[in-house]
């Protein structure tokens, strides 16, 4: 794994070990909640550029590299969904696949029973993002062998991510004041609406996804949340 450190909320770093060859991010105790959105943001830029490494399997028995105990599987629920990770027993931290951590900081989320109708209309199989195994979408909406639920990494739920995090970043450098203070706890009491859904966004990333599709990988389907984050380097490039 290579270590390195990112910067943490008010002052500091956070050091965080990656594993591209296994897709996952190690952090120390607490290590993800008090990452900065700088970092976040940093964490997006690193995985987009690693996404075409190739990929070792996930051990089936995972240690602590503090402790050396056996990790434990884990999940909580975050805003975007429910998000899965291994853990220390005894509180050292935790390892965390890429898709998790994305889904975790809000860049991917589980399709609507709409956005699959969608994709069924286009596509038959796709690739878990998760371990890679191919979904068929006639039978099933998640993976048969790791059980994730079908997602994708949907360009406007990135968008707002990105500028979530860049104006936490602003609002972190320049201190809280008493107005951001009852702004934040307004937004926190207030439920917010609930938004139509748009599969536009869906459809032109199956669209990208085909155009784009070239060697054996194509085989096993279409990965969403891979083919999103190559959307994305794709734009940044041009």
């Amino acid at each position: 794994m290579q270590g390195q450190d990112l910067e943490q909320n008010y002052h500091g770093a956070v050091r965080v070990d990656l594993c591209f060859g296994c897709g996952g991010i190690w952090f120390d105790r607490l290590g993800s909640v008090q990452l900065a959105p700088a970092g976040v943001v940093e964490l997006f830029k690193q995985i987009q550029a690693h996404l075409k490494d190739s990929r070792a399997p996930v051990a089936d028995r995972l240690v602590c590299p503090r402790c050396d105990d056996a990790l434990a599987a884990g999940s909580d629920l975050g805003k975007a969904g429910r998000f899965s990770y291994f853990r220390c027993l005894r509180g050292d931290g935790r390892f965390t696949p890429f898709v998790q951590f994305l889904r975790e900081k809000q860049f991917v989320r589980t399709l609507s029973p709409a956005e699959i109708a969608r994709v069924r209309s286009q596509v038959r199989q796709i690739q878990c993002s998760e371990c890679g195994a191919p979904i068929d979408l006639e039978a099933s909406t998640q993976c048969q062998y790791c059980h994730a639920p079908v997602s994708f990494l949907d360009p406007e739920a990135v968008q707002k991510a990105v500028q979530m995090y860049t104006d936490a970043e602003k609002r972190r450098a320049a201190g809280p004041t008493p107005d951001a203070l009852a702004d934040a706890i307004l937004r926190v009491h207030t439920p917010p609406a609930a938004a139509p859904i748009d599969t536009s966004h869906l459809s032109r990333l199956l669209d990208f996804s085909q155009s784009r599709a070239t060697g054996s990988g194509a085989s096993l389907g279409v990965d969403l949340i891979s083919v999103g984050i190559e959307a994305l380097g794709y734009l940044f490039e041009r």
